[in-house]
């Protein structure tokens, strides 16, 4: 029995970036992102291949579930929500202390990181037939990946009241990926086999907008309420829902 991977270097690899209200956003310094307090946004992810891939994605240094998305050929996908939880993604900022023992604590908030991997093709030998075992996508938070890495894990955020700790001395903003409102988006299961090791791998970095440099170009903000374009730097309140901005 031989084992092969529908890979080559020469081939464009697959995707991933960061939208919020399903718009893109302005970022010039790599993959790293400058969001709002209470932001929810959407990861797009875009298979340019032949070929199905399957994307495990990693939020705040922790995998998000044992289970993936399966991007068929062409095929981009929009997505707002966890894979085990029907939460929206929502970046939520607190203050952190400003040393070096802190620095290594929250290393990890606001990154993303997208793993993708090749589908799994095979061929018998001698009418011997095998498949490496599926991966699926599934909405279902009880659904098992034994005996593979990346075993799903449930995470329990405990928070302070906002703004407790925003006067502290000697402290900085960061931020963490949390659950959000409810999310009306659908997962279906897909049963294809897909190879153990990633062909490629994008970290993304969400730093809150205080972190923005100075001298970066402005990304574009939207309302967290209603989505709409806050383009006036003073506005103080969206002027189609009126909350706060």
């Amino acid at each position: 029995m031989y084992y092969y991977q529908n890979y080559s270097s020469a081939l464009p690899s697959p995707t991933a970036s960061l939208t919020v209200n399903r718009a893109c956003l302005d970022h010039h310094d790599g993959d790293t992102f400058y969001l709002k307090d209470e932001t929810q946004f959407e990861i797009e992810l875009f298979n340019p291949r032949k070929s199905k891939v399957l994307a495990k994605i990693e939020i705040d240094g922790t995998s998000v579930s044992g289970n993936g998305i399966v991007l068929h050929p062409g095929e981009k996908v929009l997505l707002e929500r966890r894979i085990d939880s029907s939460k929206k993604f929502l970046f939520k900022t607190y203050r952190a202390v400003d040393s070096k023992e802190a620095d290594g604590a929250i290393s990890e908030n606001g990154r993303i990181r997208v793993s993708f991997y090749e589908e799994q093709v095979s061929f018998s030998l001698n009418n011997a037939t095998n498949n490496f075992p599926s991966f699926l996508l599934t909405d279902s938070p009880t659904w098992k990946n034994d005996g593979l890495p990346y075993a799903g894990t449930t995470i329990n955020y405990i928070t302070t009241t906002a703004g407790a700790n925003a006067s502290v001395a000697g402290s900085l903003e960061t931020g963490r990926v949390e659950k959000g409102k409810l999310s009306d988006q659908v997962l279906s299961t897909e049963g294809s086999s897909f190879c153990l090791y990633a062909t490629n791998v994008v970290d993304l970095k969400i730093l809150p907008e205080s972190q923005k440099p100075e001298n970066s170009r402005a990304i574009r903000n939207y309302c967290s309420n209603c989505g709409t374009n806050i383009k006036g730097q003073g506005w103080k309140f969206c002027p189609s829902c009126g909350t706060q901005v």
